[in-house]
């Protein structure tokens, strides 16, 4: 049984099957890598009291399904805000690289006029068996077991590669083995799922992969389930982008941006 998506060992962290992605079984979902970083920029930041609020990744080139190290540096320290940089590295060479906002968070009465909507969704109730791929239909032979595999997902609507979906997602199993998930590490590692969830199909086999993507968080999510809300557009310079509302039980806890462009589906011929 799997029980986390990375093992530390030493000064690595090993990834599990449950990190893979579904374009190829030798490398790992955005989500993990995602995830991964927050993880530990949240332990290299010298202030529990702030919440992360900002994550930006540039995933530079496919994660291998092989053991990773990070590097974390604080660019600005204070009471109220940080400001920390990562790299992911897989020996030598830089796959990923982020920075994270953390900020303050505190009272403020704030008039009507300028609140978040509630939610107009309720959360799964009990248990739920089916993964993202299962719920949504997708066969994938070619990288059967991934985060595409291990994330549980409740379609809400969409989520048909027409670039248009809602659902709710959680992740069942830790980040890392033996260290509890924060709020803001699980959004994190499911805010990747963007791209899925509106996943933009072009035609044939060709489908959209992202390049990056930026979380922002206005509030910590409540319970183990996550809602994504997304959409995916592109221009005719084969450049486009996922925009996601992520909420919970209580109404919207941020947003989701990602670069996308076109790329052949795992396991096309030619």
């Amino acid at each position: 049984m799997i029980e986390a998506l990375f093992r530390r060992e030493g000064d690595f962290f090993v990834p599990t099957p449950s990190s893979r992605g579904p374009w190829s079984r030798h490398h790992l979902h955005g989500g993990p890598v995602v995830g991964l970083m927050a993880h530990a920029m949240e332990h290299a930041s010298d202030n529990a009291s702030l919440n992360l609020t900002r994550l930006t990744v540039d995933l530079l080139r496919p994660a291998p399904d092989a053991p990773l190290t990070v590097t974390t540096r604080l660019v600005r320290g204070g009471s109220r805000l940080q400001i920390l940089e990562a790299s992911l590295l897989a020996g030598d060479t830089k796959v990923a690289r982020a920075s994270a906002l953390f900020l303050e968070h505190s009272q403020v009465a704030v008039p009507e006029y300028g609140r978040f909507s509630p939610s107009e969704y309720e959360p799964p109730a009990g248990p739920v068996e089916a993964n993202i791929s299962e719920a949504a239909g997708w066969t994938n032979q070619y990288s059967p077991v991934g985060l595409h595999s291990t994330a549980k997902a409740v379609l809400i609507d969409g989520v048909k590669a027409q670039g248009q979906g809602i659902a709710w997602m959680k992740l069942p199993v830790p980040v890392v083995e033996g260290i509890e998930t924060s709020p803001g590490v699980m959004a994190a590692t499911l805010c990747d799922f963007g791209n899925g969830v509106g996943q933009l199909g072009l035609g044939g086999d060709v489908g959209c992969i992202n390049a990056d993507a930026t979380l922002y968080l206005h509030r910590m999510p409540v319970g183990e389930w996550l809602g994504l809300d997304a959409r995916s557009r592109m221009q005719d310079t084969a450049v486009g982008l996922v925009e996601t509302t992520l909420f919970d039980s209580h109404g919207p806890v941020g947003k989701v941006m990602q670069a996308i462009i076109p790329m052949r589906m795992p396991g096309a011929e030619g």
